[in-house]
């Protein structure tokens, strides 16, 4: 049994592999996470009995707090992603280092399945949308706001625009305040995704495999055509980074 730990900005994700197959997942929001007793999110006994911890964070004080928490039931250090396990493909990027783990992981994983060109739109507190080219390497992207953070922006920086919660309109033009605002977040995030999909697919001169995950992945593409939904692919990223770890350095 191996216990991989996604730490992103607003949630945790935590997935039980066994047999190298995702049994189990759960999230749980940042907030709430540090406002109860983290044993109920993850039992002492899965931490204890596991094979291995594998961290993937973009988020170093949580990260640091997570780290505590395992420390008090295994003597072993959780393997993270980008330290203890190095990135196992090419980053083609200016600074390597500077690029988020979770992109990275998620390109391992999207590679993984299409063995192609491939392009990775993850819909999260930010949106991402980064290219993989035919030999497995990251050849970087774009990072946007997701829509949950357009729709709070849009209150907080002005006096009368209400906080409104995002789902896909019934029409594009909205009949009343909230329904503008619903229309210009959703309707902008899927003409962005679909736009810069196809300036991608035209830099990199390929008819790329599209995968998507995230938390609004599933509301952002059902008006994006030729998409794969994959919900854990972080954490499946996070599991192969170390199996290729593993594999490389057996001992």
């Amino acid at each position: 049994m191996r216990v991989a730990i996604d730490i992103g900005n607003t949630n945790i994700h935590i997935g039980i592999f066994e047999d190298d197959v995702l049994y189990a997942a759960h999230t749980v929001r940042n907030a709430l996470l540090l406002q109860t007793n983290f044993t109920k999110v993850l039992n002492p006994a899965v931490i204890s009995q596991a094979q291995a911890v594998i961290l993937a964070s973009v988020n170093p004080p949580l990260e640091a707090y997570v780290i505590e928490y395992i420390g008090k039931h295994r003597p072993e250090q959780p393997c993270r992603i980008g330290k203890e396990i190095p990135i196992p493909i090419p980053v083609l990027t200016e600074s390597p280092c500077s690029v988020g783990v979770d992109r990275l992981v998620n390109a391992i994983a999207a590679f993984e399945r299409t063995k192609n060109g491939t392009i990775v739109v993850d819909a999260g507190t930010a949106i991402t949308i980064d290219g993989i080219n035919k030999e497995g390497a990251f050849l970087g992207g774009i990072i946007a706001p997701g829509i949950e953070i357009s729709a709070k922006a849009l209150h907080h920086a002005t006096a009368l625009l209400p906080q409104v919660s995002i789902k896909k309109p019934n029409t594009v033009l909205g009949r009343n305040t909230e329904e503008a605002i619903q229309s210009g977040v959703y309707w902008g995030s899927v003409g962005m995704i679909r736009h810069l999909v196809d300036m991608m697919r035209d830099e990199m001169k390929c008819q790329p495999t599209i995968i998507a995950t995230g938390g609004d992945a599933s509301l952002l593409t059902q008006d994006i055509l030729m998409v794969t939904t994959v919900p854990h692919l972080t954490l499946e990223g996070i599991h192969l980074a170390y199996k290729m770890h593993l594999a490389r350095h057996p001992h």
